[in-house]
């Protein structure tokens, strides 16, 4: 895979979110989960583009 590191880090957050709402620690999970949703699209953007 040629962007190994960009994967990893998607998945190493879509993990974290996982936990975190499944533990009830947050207030307002909505607005997490599109927070979330921004942060991978940029960062799948920003890793998976062409050099």
């Amino acid at each position: 895979m040629r962007y190994a590191w960009v994967s990893l880090a998607i998945l190493a957050i879509w993990i974290s979110t996982v936990f975190l709402m499944v533990s009830n620690r947050l207030p307002n999970p909505e607005s997490f989960f599109l927070f979330i949703m921004i942060t991978t699209v940029a960062l799948s953007y920003i890793g998976f583009r062409s050099a």
